[in-house]
């Protein structure tokens, strides 16, 4: 699921917005919610969201003031505005800098609809960027070609779908209609390594990757993979790299 940071001041409204069945539908929950633009930049300190969806007139810090500060912050999001009618200059103040879209009030599901579909469109482009390169690094790892073959090319698109839930061999093989055992003496010939150890440095390949953007904390990279905790990734992470999540990105700031 995406995650979205709702900034709403009326508190009526944010419970109208939660309560829309859309989120969910296009792949999207409401992970944290802000009265104003002031208690969510508070909030990006802490968490970082794949988009926000905000009203644009609110107290202490408007919606295009909090755009204009998370751009500030080099912070990589999607954000949308709620308007009305009468605020239309302020949204068209909002797409100059840089917002992805907006949406007139009152918002139906619709609308929503609509608009998280686009968004879910750019996400999965920029993981597919941010993944081809994890695959690519994980295959140089073991030593193995990358244009393997389709076996091989086959588990780069599952693992692609899934990496964000725990899963086990037996899950991967029965997508592929092959027994447990087969499956795993399949993978071990034709690579030279357990599955379950390609699928660590896949994973941590993926990590690399994400932490290179700058854009998440350890913790929420660890609960992107599915781990059962930072503690277990990081573990994970430098047992294959050498160093751990915070030495890899003190040496990125350094380059």
């Amino acid at each position: 699921m995406y995650k979205v940071l709702l900034v709403e001041d009326d508190s009526a409204m944010r419970f109208i917005y939660s309560k829309m069945k859309v989120w969910t539908a296009c792949g999207f929950q409401i992970s944290a919610e802000a009265s104003n633009g002031k208690n969510a930049l508070e909030i990006l300190k802490e968490q970082s969201f794949d988009l926000i969806f905000t009203d644009i007139r609110m107290p202490f810090v408007d919606g295009i003031e909090l755009l204009r500060k998370v751009k500030q912050s080099d912070i990589d999001t999607n954000v949308v505005f709620a308007s009305s009618y009468d605020e239309f200059e302020y949204a068209r103040q909002g797409l100059i800098l840089g917002a992805f879209d907006y949406i007139l009030k009152p918002v139906n599901e619709k609308q929503m609809e609509d608009v998280l579909n686009r968004v879910k469109q750019r996400l999965q482009k920029i993981k597919s960027d941010i993944l081809e390169p994890a695959v690519s690094e994980a295959f140089d790892k073991i030593g193995v070609p990358h244009d393997k073959g389709k076996f091989i090319h086959n588990i780069a698109v599952w693992f692609s779908e899934h990496y964000g839930k725990p899963f086990t061999m037996e899950d991967i093989a029965e997508s592929f209609g092959l027994n447990k055992d087969y499956f795993g003496k399949q993978f071990k010939q034709k690579t030279g390594v357990t599955f379950s150890y390609f699928s660590s440095v896949l994973k941590i390949s993926y990590a690399k990757e994400l932490l290179k953007t700058g854009n998440y904390k350890t913790y929420e990279i660890s609960d992107i993979l599915g781990y059962s905790s930072t503690d277990y990734f990081t573990k994970i992470f430098k047992e294959i790299t050498g160093e751990t999540p915070s030495q890899f990105r003190a040496e990125l700031e350094k380059m």
